[in-house]
Formats: C-alpha cells, structure tokens, sequence
C-alpha cells in the first residue's frame, strides 16, 4: 500500500477536532479529494476546476470562504460572542476583518490559476485546436480568465 500523502498526514493532526460542527465534513472532503487524485480518479475537468476553486484571483475560492468564516466567527453575526464586553466584540471583530483583507490581499493566487490555464493549453493543443503557447500568451490567458471570473453570475458579490 502507497505510504500516507503528506495531506492525510496534515488531517491527522486535525483529528482531535471533528468535535466542532461541521469541520469533520471539511476534513472527510478533503480526504476524499486526497484519496482521488492518489488513486487517478479526478478528471481532468476536475483537476482544472478545483485547481481554479483553491486559489482563484478573482474569488470565490476556498482561501476566500474561510476568511468570510474567520469574519464570521468574530463578528457581530455570532451570538456566543454577545456575552462579551464591547471592547473586546470590537477588537475581535477587527482581527477577523484584518484576517479577510490580508487574505484577499496576500495570499498567492496566480499560480493555481496558471495550472489550471495550462491544463487547458494542453487539452487544445492535443486536439489540434491551437499551437503551443509561449509564456506570455500563457500570463495573458490566465488573466482573461481571472476577469472572465470576476464578470460570472455565479459569484457572491
């Protein structure tokens, strides 16, 4: 049998965890993906997709999703916060917005979108479609399709 992925490593230390609501599904996802890539079942649409969904410019993304959970969590939006005094409902809600911005701001998201914009290079190429890309046709595309992403209606604004 194929040694654990250093994911199902990371999981591990999680394990202890599953007591909060709903982050045993998280980590039960998160193992299954595992699971599919190592054992050859995620298609190349998948690959591509969730590439996308790991780290998208353009947002949503799964980094986006648990800074809105963060924001959530500290925010006036949790009622198991209201005991607290003010000050501290403040303060807690400014780290948990500060959270957001350097998530949005600093969390690299450039290369998964390349991954995924290479896939399709090399689906089109395949076929015939298109010639190879150069590098710089390859930055371009990933940046139509981060702007293409940020025109979706299936987005949260």
């Amino acid at each position: 049998m194929d040694a654990p992925s250093e994911l199902a490593d990371a999981l591990e230390d999680f394990h202890g965890f599953a007591w909060i609501p709903g982050l045993a599904k998280i980590l039960d996802g998160l193992a299954d993906m595992d699971t599919a890539i190592r054992a050859g079942h995620m298609s190349t649409d998948a690959t591509q997709t969730l590439l996308t969904i790991l780290g998208n410019p353009s947002v949503p993304d799964l980094p986006h999703l648990l800074a809105v959970t963060v924001q959530t969590l500290t925010g006036p939006d949790n009622p198991t916060l209201h005991h607290l005094p003010d000050d501290i409902r403040k303060n807690l809600q400014h780290l948990g917005e500060l959270h957001a911005f350097e998530t949005a701001e600093y969390i690299p998201r450039d290369h998964t979108n390349e991954a995924a914009a290479l896939i399709t290079e090399n689906r089109l190429h395949t076929r015939g479609e298109v010639p190879a890309m150069t590098e710089e046709q390859r930055k371009e595309l990933s940046r139509k399709n981060a702007e293409k992403n940020k025109q979706s209606i299936n987005r949260p604004r």
